[in-house]
This record gives C-alpha cells, structure tokens and sequence, in this order.
C-alpha cells in the first residue's frame, strides 16, 4: 500500500524534478532561420500543459479515497503562470561564444543551438533540451517536454475493489517559456 501512495502523491515532484537529458553530440550553433537566439531574455509567462492517466486493473480512475479525502489519479490541463509564480526570475542569456547565462542563479553554461532546438550543458555534464519557436523578431518560446511511464503490482488495491492490483501511470508535462529579447 506505501508504494502506490508514494508512487501517486510523488508524481508532481517527479515532474518538477525530471530533466530531459540527451548525450548525443551537436557540434553546430547554426539556425536556420534568419533569427538568431543570441541575446539577453527576459520572461513574460509560462504556459504548463499536463496530464496524468491511471490505470487499475484495466479501468481508467479518476480519483480514488485513500482515507483521506478523494486523489485525482487521471487528469489534464492548461495553464499560464507569472514567471514568479514558476519560480523564475532574472534573464537567461544566450552570447555569441556559446555560453548562456542564468541572471537569477548566477551561473554559466554552455549551449548549442541547431535546427531550432538549443541545448543547455552544465558544469557537470548534465542537457538540457529545449525547442524554440521565434514568434517575432523579439520574442521567444522555448519549451520543454517530460513524460513518465510506469506499471507495477499492489495487491493491497483489493481493498479498494481492484482485486489484482495491476497499475499503470502514464504522464505527460510541457512547460513554454515565453521570453521577450531586451
């Protein structure tokens, strides 16, 4: 029983906390198109697309009573936020050698930049991959994507009327960005 409580009342920080990473090489700062992301971005909003599907036993639930109020297992959703309300603050710069600079953390990594996509590289090796879409010569939209599959057993769910336990947790998590270039 702890393992399903755990696994369905952790899935929010499994979304904060994921990163995308990628080890393949990119050896190109090049784009494609004529805007360049070279340039100081301030954040104006964040968009945050999310879903969550739970499946006991062959039956999507939607929310389930653990003995202490009902829990959404399936879900989805959209929503805009203040760049403060998803903690973010200060500007992200992107220089022309490579290095992109975190105003609020103070600190500096690497990029490459390919095809629309940019790749973010901290000091400990770790990517992060962002798609950026140019929706002005001034504006910026850089979006990242995390999803989780899981599936175990939990004989324990009997109790709650699914007598095998079979569980799958599928979700889905895009944050956009939106930036405007100062």
């Amino acid at each position: 029983m702890k393992n399903i409580l755990y696994t369905l009342l952790s899935l929010s920080l499994i979304f904060s906390a994921c990163k995308k990473e990628d080890d393949s090489p990119n050896n190109s700062n090049s784009n494609n198109n004529s805007t360049s992301i070279v340039g100081v971005w301030t954040p104006t909003s964040v968009t945050i697309d999310t879903s969550l599907t739970t499946i006991i036993d062959g039956e999507i639930v939607n929310e389930l009573d653990f003995g202490y109020g009902p829990e959404t297992l399936t879900y989805s959703g959209s929503e805009t936020i203040t760049p403060e309300e998803a903690d973010m603050t200060g500007t992200l710069e992107f220089t022309d050698n490579g290095q992109a600079i975190f105003e609020d953390e103070d600190d500096t990594s690497t990029y490459l930049y390919s095809n629309d996509v940019v790749k973010i590289i901290d000091d400990d090796g770790d990517t992060t991959e962002l798609t950026c879409l140019f929706t002005g010569s001034d504006n910026l939209a850089l979006t990242m994507s995390f999803s989780m599959d899981t599936s175990f057993n939990e004989p324990m769910l009997m109790i709650f009327g699914y007598p095998e336990g079979n569980i799958s947790i599928s979700g889905n998590e895009t944050r956009t960005i939106n930036a405007i270039r100062q």
